[in-house]
């Protein structure tokens, strides 16, 4: 009987050691996720969702720019003071008034013609403007500046008509205003954009069609 049982005792040890091994080796092979990511992670779909830091709605927004003209006529060279209102009346429309006292001075060529000859060019310089506008922001985005220190910041299109005061005269003017509204946190403002204004423009030859084309930059205040 002993005998019996020592032989039964030899058949059943290895048997038991290749379960055992077996069991051990599957476990392994469950926990072994080198290089893989988990299936459930790989079947989400994550967002980033995040809103305006600055909320625009009714609030006020008064600037103060200065302008150059790219545009001039070859006779003369023009720059620009403007004070500006827009009222928000939702994140991505607003209204705007502007007026813009603008100085004027003779070129180079301008000075030539009237030292040499004696003349003065035939030129119709504005001497201010004023213009009324719809402004629509057409994407909210910001730049990252440093890991802690983010600058948010509006681009920005309007249109609208506005009055110009000529030495001729006055004339009504398309404008037409682009560029990008930067937000210094929740109070603060600084712009720039390129602003057109197109008009009928008087000479001593005959009226002809005018593109006054500006460059500008503006800070402003929100209350």
């Amino acid at each position: 009987m002993k005998i019996i049982l020592a032989v039964l005792m030899t058949l059943m040890v290895p048997t038991v050691t290749f379960a055992v091994t077996q069991n051990l080796e599957d476990q392994v092979k469950a926990l072994d996720l080198t290089n893989q990511a988990p299936k459930l992670v790989t079947r989400e779909k994550l967002y980033s969702v995040q809103d305006r830091y600055l909320e625009l709605k009714h609030k006020s927004e008064v600037t103060v720019g200065v302008a150059q003209n790219f545009t001039p006529d070859s006779f003369v060279q023009t720059q620009q003071l403007e004070l500006a209102y827009r009222y928000h009346l939702s994140n991505r429309w607003a209204l705007g008034l502007a007026y813009a006292s603008v100085s004027n001075q003779l070129s180079d060529a301008g000075n030539r013609l009237l030292n040499v000859d004696g003349a003065l060019p035939d030129i119709a310089y504005a001497q201010s403007r004023t213009d009324l506008t719809a402004e629509y922001n057409l994407f909210y985005g910001k730049f990252r500046l440093s890991m802690n220190q983010v600058l948010y910041f509006d681009n920005y299109v309007a249109l609208g008509a506005g009055s110009m005061n000529l030495n001729t005269g006055s004339e009504t003017a398309a404008v037409g205003d682009i560029g990008m509204a930067f937000w210094i946190g929740k109070w603060g403002s600084a712009r720039i954009g390129v602003k057109d204004y197109y008009y009928d423009e008087p000479h001593i030859s005959g009226t002809q069609a005018s593109h006054n084309v500006h460059g500008h930059v503006d800070v402003g205040y929100l209350f």
